[in-house]
C-alpha cells in the first residue's frame, strides 16, 4: 500500500509539473503530461536511477497502478463518448466538408501507415500476425485527437473560425471510423474465419441489447432518480455501473473494455442532465487522478532503449514523416476539394494532426492485445507525442500567414 500511495503521489505531481510547463512553452498540457508518463518510464527514470525504479514501479509493483490505469482507461472512453456530436455534424448540407476532410485524413495516412508495416514488418514485427498488425499501423497512423484539438482551439480562440470548426467535425468523424475499424482488428486477432464472425455478431447483438437497455431500464430510472433527495449521487452510481458493466460485456465478448465505454456513452449521452452532472462531478477527477495514471502507464510501457539501432530510428522517422504528410495532405486536399479556401485548408490540416490522448488509447489497446511490438509501440508514442507537439506551434504559423496575406491584399 506504501508503495501505490508513492506511486500516485509521484505520478499526479509530475503530470501536473510537466503538463504546467507544456502550456508556459505554448503547448497543450495534455504533451507535458505523456512526456511525464515517458519520464517516469524506463526511458529516463530507469536508467538515472535504476534501483529506485524497480523498487517503485517494478513488475512486482505495477498491478494496482495497471489496474488503476484501467478504470481510467474506461472513463476517458466514456467521457470522449460524450462530447461526440456526429448528428450535427452530418446534419443538413453541412456534412460534405467534414466528411471530405475526414475521409482524406483518414485514408491517405492510413494508407500511408499500412505500406511502412507492410515493408517494415519483418525488422520491427517479426513475431506478430501480420494483417491485425498491418491494419492496426494505418489505424494509429489516422487517428485524431478530439479532446487536444478542442483544447488547443479553445486555447488561441480559434472557435469563431471556419476552418476550425470544420475541422473537430471531422475529427469527430475521423474517430469514430477509427474506432470501428479498430473493433474489426481486434476481432481480426482473435482468430480467423468464424471466431471474427462470431465476435462481430456477437458485438452487434450486444449494442442491440444496450440500447434496449438505456431504452427500457437505464433511461426511466434516471428519470426516477431525478426527483430524489440525493438525484445526482444516485444517477452518477446508476450510470458509472452501467458504464464498467458495458465495459466488461465487451471485455467477455473479445474486445477492449475501452469498446465498451464507448458504446455507453453514445447511448446515454442523450438522457437529459447526464452529460452536465458528469462534467460537474467526474470530469474533474478524471483529469486529475485518472488521465495522469493512464499517461504514466502508458509511458512504462515505452522504452526509447528498445530502438536501439539505425534501422529502428530509420523506421521511427519513416513513421513519423509518413504519418504527418499524409494526415497533412490529406486532409488539405479534402478541405480544398470542397471548396475551401487555401488559408482555411491550411488550419484545417494542421489542427488534423493533433493525435495526443486519443493515440495513447489506441496504442495501449494495440499493446494490450499484443499487436504491437514493444518496439513499434515505442516508436508510436514518441510520433504521437512529435506531431501533438508539432500542431499549436504550426496551427499559430497558419494564423501568421493568413494575416499577412490580407494585409497585403488590403494594401
Amino acid at each position: 500500500m506504501t508503495i501505490w500511495l508513492l506511486q500516485l503521489v509521484l505520478v499526479i505531481a509530475l503530470c501536473n509539473l510537466c503538463g504546467r510547463l507544456a502550456e508556459r512553452l505554448g503547448q497543450c498540457a495534455v504533451v507535458g503530461e505523456i512526456a511525464a508518463g515517458l519520464l517516469l518510464g524506463p526511458s529516463l527514470f530507469g536508467v538515472i536511477a535504476p534501483s529506485f525504479y524497480d523498487l517503485l514501479f517494478g513488475p512486482r509493483t505495477l498491478s494496482a497502478m495497471a489496474q488503476v490505469g484501467e478504470v481510467g482507461l474506461i472513463l476517458l472512453m466514456f467521457q470522449i463518448g460524450l462530447h461526440m456530436e456526429l448528428s450535427e455534424t452530418l446534419r443538413g448540407k453541412r456534412w460534405r466538408i467534414p466528411v471530405a476532410i475526414a475521409a482524406g485524413g483518414l485514408i491517405a495516412p492510413a494508407a500511408i501507415g499500412m505500406i511502412v508495416a507492410i515493408v517494415s514488418k519483418d525488422t520491427l514485427a517479426s513475431d506478430v500476425p501480420a494483417l491485425p498488425y498491418i491494419l492496426f499501423c494505418g489505424v494509429a497512423l489516422a487517428v485524431s485527437a478530439v479532446p487536444v484539438m478542442a483544447r488547443i482551439i479553445d486555447d488561441l480562440a480559434l472557435g469563431a473560425m471556419v476552418g476550425a470548426r470544420h475541422a473537430m467535425s471531422a475529427a469527430m468523424l475521423t474517430d469514430a471510423l477509427g474506432w470501428m475499424l479498430l473493433a474489426t482488428i481486434a476481432s481480426l486477432s482473435s482468430g480467423p474465419g468464424w471466431a471474427f464472425a462470431h465476435m462481430l455478431v456477437s458485438l452487434l447483438v450486444y449494442l442491440l441489447l444496450c440500447a434496449l437497455l438505456v431504452r427500457f431500464v437505464v433511461r426511466p430510472v434516471l428519470a426516477r432518480l431525478a426527483s430524489t433527495a440525493h438525484a445526482t449521487r444516485d444517477r452518477l452510481a446508476v450510470l458509472l455501473c452501467f458504464v464498467i458493466a458495458s465495459a466488461l460485456a465487451t471485455s467477455l465478448i473479445g474486445f477492449h473494455s475501452a469498446f465498451g465505454a464507448l458504446a455507453a456513452a453514445l447511448f446515454v449521452r442523450r438522457v437529459p442532465g447526464v452529460a452536465k452532472e458528469w462534467r460537474d462531478n467526474v470530469e474533474g477527477f478524471v483529469k486529475l487522478v485518472l488521465m495522469p495514471v493512464f499517461f504514466a502507464c502508458a509511458g512504462l510501457h515505452a522504452s526509447v532503449g528498445t530502438i536501439d539501432d539505425a534501422a529502428s530510428w530509420m523506421w521511427c522517422g519513416v513513421f513519423l514523416v509518413g504519418g504527418f504528410i499524409g494526415k497533412f495532405g490529406g486532409s488539405y486536399l479534402g478541405a480544398r476539394g470542397t471548396g475551401l479556401a487555401p488559408h482555411d485548408a491550411m488550419l484545417v490540416s494542421s489542427l488534423m494532426n493533433t493525435r495526443g490522448l486519443m493515440e495513447l488509447i489506441v496504442l495501449s489497446i494495440g499493446l494490450q492485445m499484443q499487436i504491437l511490438p514493444p518496439k513499434v509501440y515505442t516508436i508510436l508514442v514518441v510520433f504521437a507525442l512529435v506531431t501533438t507537439a508539432l500542431t499549436a506551434p504550426l496551427v499559430r504559423f497558419t494564423l501568421r500567414m493568413q494575416t499577412r496575406a490580407m494585409s497585403q491584399q488590403a494594401a
